[in-house]
């Protein structure tokens, strides 16, 4: 994430101070990340040769469309003006991600071979809770390859109990003893 697009959400996120403001410009931004990012509007959205005019009636024509609030509608407006459209999904990014910490929570991913029931996922929900001491927000994910285990992704770390981790530590141990 860029320092540009870092700078474009905290200014954003000083804006939206009033209460139930921050909540509304993180659906907003969400939504608007979807649609920039489909493929009929990706196009345009990230042609860095389209005219001032042209910037202008696209962030218009969404605000209006999606019932965009005025301060985003502003704001988009500032991007475009700057020719930043194409900043758009690492400011999301950026302010998720103080909104998160405004909120003393945290974002997980779960990788596991098979879904993860109910209450393994609340088990691991509260492990991560206490070690990061902010609530854990989780997205899971299915990956056959692993095997079997689970790989969470928190806050920048990888906690790897996969199987297939642990056969190739294991492997290398034995290695290791073999050669002695």
């Amino acid at each position: 994430m860029s320092a540009v697009a870092r700078r474009y959400a905290k200014a954003l996120f000083e804006l939206a101070a009033e209460p139930g403001s921050r909540e509304q410009i993180a659906r907003e931004l969400e939504l608007l990340r979807g649609v920039v990012a489909s493929a009929e509007l990706a196009p345009m959205w990230n042609n860095p040769r389209l005219t001032a005019e042209q910037r202008r009636a696209l962030v218009a024509a969404l605000q209006r469309e999606l019932q965009l609030s005025e301060l985003l509608g502003r704001f988009l407006h500032c991007l475009a003006d700057a020719k930043r459209l194409r900043e758009l999904p690492s400011i999301e990014q950026a302010f998720e991600q103080l909104f998160d910490e405004s909120l003393r929570r945290t974002r997980a991913v779960f990788r596991s071979a098979l879904p993860l029931d109910e209450t393994t996922l609340d088990r691991l929900r509260a492990r991560f809770t206490a070690l990061t001491e902010k609530e854990v927000l989780v997205r899971t994910e299915v990956d056959p390859e692993l095997l079997g285990g689970i790989v969470v992704e928190v806050e920048g770390k990888i906690f790897d109990g996969s199987v297939r981790t642990q056969l190739a530590r294991m492997a290398a141990r034995l290695v290791g003893a073999a050669s002695h």
